[in-house]
Parts: structure tokens; sequence; C-alpha cells
């Protein structure tokens, strides 16, 4: 992340350099060509300003010329005498050096004939030529505008026999009733403005020539930004790219997670007692909240579990967290020593020092007997109030560390509710939180679905449109044990000596018939109740000491239980791993075949200390078909 925002402000930095050199240079060029303009306007005002007198000069003399010649134009003209007007014309240019050529056209009539057209001139080296006018002079404004004035100056063009620049004074010449017959003009060469005109293009030249530089300069740096600009969009789109494929898999490791949950509805299969509901919202894609929970020998393992830190690392911590507790509860029934050991395993190697609060419970669900172990997490709710848990310190922060053991009995319609620190830490946009107090409004309930999903629906009604910050995970469980009139009992009480078993022959064989067992599950259930009794007789007390095993016999239209106490040294059976009976004979860990068969033979198993006995449970189902 951090790497990512320094290539940012990287290229950011670079575009704004290359956008000031840009402007930098655009300045550049705006004062070098104002400097250039202006300095050649300057010395064209001091060429203009030197040559006004010469130029005002001039046009006096031209015009004053053709005033004089008007007269003697005007009167050969009435006569017909085009020989003396050639003459009239060439003295004119002889006289008046300004003057390069002169016209005389005919006014054209009503019918578009033209009947005359004339042009005397100099040649290059000063000599008087004569040339009849071949082209439409109607067009030229000195001849359109000379027909009805008696001053009027042309603008400047390019003329037709000589190749200079020139404007035309030209004026009518009139017969005796003041009709325009024809136009007399005279050319003036502008010779002087043709030659500003070549120094400004040479100084045009030489101005733009660092312009230019200056251009090529600035377009290079556009060219420069626009590569990175398509080098970021490049860049964007691969970024896009791999944001969608970590999308992708950001969803599938969602789905996995979910499909990490317990299955209820094989649970509920099985056990009427309990009713369980969960709710797991990550604040991203994948989160670092758990919960998970699972039945064994008639015993109820669950728990709960905030990941310090947020997405895909605190979600890997929660997958390890998640698989270390479903493996300890396969053997391990105490909640501290689950805790305890999943602390031992998640504090090694964390050198990211990440760490979990977390609640281990573990509930007898014949008895409501519920054990528990608190890593800092925040204290369940048992029918809404809260359970006292010690202070313990969270899973995975320290190595060697002890978790104290805490337990209380609850009655059957007790509901026991977990949270993380996610719903009661939910805030509003004005940044208020949830709290504790809103929580515990919502906490009765007649089902722990109608308890989640309310809970659920106010937390929602409170945030409104708020973005979540923090994973939310709630689990909630009712127990709901009931006992059943039982339809028979019985008891028996052997002395801890191994021929005593034969009397426990007869006790479950008689059980057995009156329940209505055939000979083969008789058998199954005298097989199993001879291997937990001939274990307490030959473990429970010590050498030489004597002792006694009570035997207890409860039927309902359900099941028939059988009930092994002893005050022995105290021995949980049911934490024993099974034997592998795959395995060759002497390839087989000694002991543990008798376990194995009492798991095989019976339909469940449950292990309790209480009293400083040891109470085992074996319960099988009755089949009335």
């Amino acid at each position: 992340m951090e790497t990512s925002r320094k290539n940012q402000l990287r290229s950011i930095l670079v575009l704004v350099i290359a956008a000031s050199l840009l402007e930098l240079i655009t300045a550049v060029q705006y004062y070098s060509t104002r400097k250039g303009i202006t300095e050649q306007l300057m010395e064209m005002a001091q060429r203009d300003l030197s040559a006004t007198n010469r130029t005002a000069q001039l046009k006096q003399n031209v015009e004053e010329v053709l005033a004089q010649v008007l007269p003697d134009v005007e009167r050969f003209v009435a006569q017909k005498d085009m020989d003396s007007l050639r003459v009239v014309i060439r003295e004119l240019l002889v006289k008046e050096q300004q003057v390069t050529g002169v016209s005389y056209c005919d006014v054209v009539g009503e019918d578009g004939r033209r009947h005359e057209g004339l042009y005397i001139f100099k040649d290059e080296e000063g000599r008087l030529k004569e040339q009849a006018i071949d082209f439409d002079y109607t067009q030229r404004s000195w001849y359109s505008k000379g027909i009805d004035s008696d001053a009027f100056w042309s603008e400047p063009y390019m003329g037709n026999y000589k190749e200079i620049l020139m404007c035309s004074f030209s004026r009518a010449v009139r017969n005796a009733q003041g009709e325009s017959v024809a136009v007399l003009a005279a050319d003036v060469s502008l010779h002087e403005v043709s030659a500003l005109a070549s120094k400004l293009y040479d100084n045009q030249k030489r101005t733009m020539l660092p312009v230019i530089l200056l251009q090529i300069l600035g377009l290079g740096i556009l060219v420069f930004i626009i590569h990175r600009y398509v080098r970021g969009i490049r860049r964007l789109h691969q970024v896009n790219a791999e944001k969608e494929r970590i999308t992708g898999e950001l969803n599938v490791a969602r789905g996995i997670q979910e499909a990490m949950q317990p299955k209820m509805a094989q649970l509920f299969s099985e056990h009427d007692d309990i009713d369980i509901q969960v709710s797991q919202t990550p604040a991203w894609e994948v989160g670092g909240d758990f919960c998970d929970f699972s039945i064994r020998d008639e015993k109820l393992f669950f728990c709960i579990g905030d990941v310090s830190g947020k997405g895909v690392p605190a979600a890997l911590v929660m997958a390890v967290a998640r698989s270390t507790f479903r493996m300890l509860i396969v053997r391990e029934s105490a909640p501290e020593r689950i805790i305890t050991a999943m602390n031992d395993s998640m504090a090694q190697d964390n050198d990211y020092n990440m760490f979990i609060t977390m609640f281990v419970g573990v509930l007898d669900l014949p008895t409501g007997r519920l054990r528990y172990s608190n890593a800092g997490h925040k204290a369940p709710y048992v029918d809404g109030k809260p359970l006292p848990v010690d202070s313990n310190l969270p899973v995975g922060a320290f190595s060697d560390y002890r978790f104290s053991a805490q337990e209380v009995e609850i009655p059957s319609g007790s509901t026991i509710f977990l949270y993380t620190d996610g719903l009661t830490e939910a805030e509003d946009a004005r940044h208020n939180q949830y709290g504790i107090a809103r929580m515990e409004e919502h906490l009765k309930a007649d089902s722990a679905r109608q308890l989640i999903e309310g809970m659920t629906a106010s937390v929602k009604a409170f945030v409104g449109d708020t973005e979540q910050s923090d994973d939310l995970t709630m689990l909630a469980i009712r127990y709901l044990h009931q006992s059943s009139d039982a339809l028979l009992k019985r008891s028996l009480t052997l002395s801890c000596d191994i021929n005593e078993i034969a009397r426990l022959a007869e006790m479950v064989e008689e059980v057995c018939d009156e329940v209505g067992f055939p000979p083969s599950t008789t058998m199954q259930v005298n097989l199993a109740l001879e291997e937990a009794v001939a274990n307490v007789i030959n473990y429970a007390y010590p050498l030489g000491k004597g002792g006694d095993v009570t035997i207890e016999a409860e039927a309902n239209a359900e099941r028939l239980k059988f009930v092994v106490i002893d005050s022995g040294q105290p021995f949980d059976p049911t934490t024993k791993e099974e034997v592998d009976i795959s395995l060759p004979l002497e390839e087989r860990a000694i002991g543990g075949l008798g376990i194995h068969l009492i798991r095989r033979y019976m339909d469940s198993i449950n292990y309790e200390r209480r009293d400083n006995r040891n109470i085992l449970t074996l319960r099988k189902k009755i089949n009335h078909t």
C-alpha cells in the first residue's frame, strides 16, 4: 500500500513538473513573440515617420502633375488626337521620376465595347515603352472608382506588366458637357514599402527561430505528458484487472468461509435439546471473526473468536484457529485445556503479533452443566445477564500461559448469547455506537432464530447506510433439555473385584429384555458395560485399596441409559484416541480397544467429574419397530 502511494505521488510530481515546464515555455514564447513584434512595429513606425514627409510630397507632386496635363488630355481626346495625347503622357513620365507608368482607358459604354486602352511605362532601365492594355481594366479599382472621381488613390496591387508593388492615382477625363469619357491613371512604385516588407520578413524569420525551438520543446513535453497519461491508463487497466482477479479470489475465499460454518441441519436432526442460530457479517470480503460448534459424547462444544486486524490476514488466522479448535475437541473435553493448547499453537512463530480474543464453552446436554474459559473476549449473556468471566489474555499473545476454567449450571429453556465487538461498536452516520444498553434491550426472545434476527434488524436500523467498519458475529444457543418419565429404574453396586462382572451381566440382560432389545443388541450392550466397569475395577482405585462401582439403569420410551459411577481417580475415557483397527495387531498401540467397543455399540457416551466422582453415561436408542 505504501509503495503504491509513493508511485502515485511520483507520477503526480512528474506531471506537475512537465505541465509547469510547458507553461514556462508558453510564457517564454509569448514574451519572445511579443518582443519581436514590438521591435518590428517600432522599426516600422520609425520608417513610416521618416517616410511620411516623402510620401506626402510624392502624393502632392503626382496630383499636381496630373492636374496640369488633364486640360491638354481632355482637348486632345475631344479632337481625337491620340498622337498628341501620347506626347503629353511621355512628357509627364520624363518630368516626374516617381511616376512609373500612365494608363489611359476609354469609358466603356452601354454596348460593353472598350474603344481604347493605352499604357505607357518605364522599363527597368528607364526607357519609355508603350503597351496596349489587353486585360479587363474595368475590374481595376483605379478605373471603376476613377470614372466619377477627380482624385482617387487605389489600394496597393501587383502590376500586370511590371512585377512590382504599386498604387495608382486616377482622374476622370471629361468632355465639354462634363461627362466622363476616359480615365487617366498615374502609377507610383511602392519599392520602399516592398523593401520594408522584405526586412520585416527577415526579422520575422530571425525572431521565429527561437519561438519554433520553444514550440518543438513544448511539443516534446506535451508528447511526454501524453505518454505518461497513456502509461497511466494502461497501468490503471492492469490494476483493474488485478483488482478483479483479487475480488474473484476473495469471493471464493468468502464462499469457503461460509462453507466452513457448521451444518446446523444435521445437528438438529440428531439433537432436539438445543436450538442454535448464527449470524456472520464480515466488514470486507472476508472476515476475522469466527464461531463454531459441535457435539461429541452428549456435550456441545462451542466457541466464538475475534482476530485482531481485518481482511485476508485475519481470515487466514481465523481459518487456522477454527481448524485447531476442531482438531482439539475430538479428544479434549476441558475448555481451559482446549484454549491453552490453541494458545500454545498460535503463539509459536507469531511474527505478525496477531492475537485472538476467544470464548470456549462446553455444555453437558444431560445436566445443563456449562464449563467455559475466556481469553479476553466479551462476556456472553445467559438469559439476559452477563456471564462472569475471568480476564485471561487473548490467544496467541504469549506462549505457556495457563487459562482458568469456570463453570455454571443453566436450567432448561435458558439462552446463551455470544457476540463480537462489531455489534456493540457498530456506528451510525454521527459515529454514535450501538452500545451494550441497546443490545440488552433485544436479548429476550422465544427462540435462537428470533433473537438473532431481532438483533440484526435492530443494528441495521441503527447504522442505516453507514459502511460497516468491523466484522460482526453473533451466536445464540437455547438449551431445551426435557427429562421424560422413566419406565424402569435399576441400580447395582459392585465391589472392585473382577469376579463381580457376572452380576453385571444379569442386570444388563434383565433390563434389555424389559425394553425389548433382541439378543444381538443385548450382547452389544453387555460388552460395552463390561468394558466400562472392568476399566473402573482395574484402574480407578490405587492398588491394595478397595472401592466400589455403581451402575444405574434407567429407560423411557426412547432411550435406555446406563450410568457408571465411581469415586476413584479422575479418568475421562472420551479423551482417548480411538484404535485404528485397520492396522495389524502388532502395529496397534496398547489399550484403547475398550473405548472403541463402547463407542461402536452405544449411541452416545458422556463423562462428567462431579463431587469427586467419575460419572460415565451410556445411552442406547430403543427401536420400536
